[in-house]
């Protein structure tokens, strides 16, 4: 039972002074910086979905080819 309660202390602790760490940090920025921020992630979002569905995309038209030279060529196409 007292670790229980220890433990329990140790995580309510933590989550403070994280939370205390992010208010203070997010209370320090002005509203210029906050949307520079939230740009920057928009950005790095956009252009790692962006390689994502070309990646998914390329592997899409892959398989689209093997299934069309199998049907024209027949199989064992790629061996040649």
């Amino acid at each position: 039972m007292s670790s229980t309660t220890e433990s329990v202390g140790i995580v309510a602790g933590k989550t403070a002074a994280y939370g205390g760490g992010a208010t203070a940090f997010v209370s320090g920025l002005t509203l210029s910086e906050v949307g520079v921020i939230v740009g920057i992630v928009v950005a790095v979002l956009g252009l790692l979905l962006g390689q994502f569905w070309s990646w998914r995309r390329d592997r899409r038209e892959q398989r689209e080819m093997d299934v069309r030279l199998s049907h024209d060529i027949g199989t064992g196409w790629d061996k040649l």
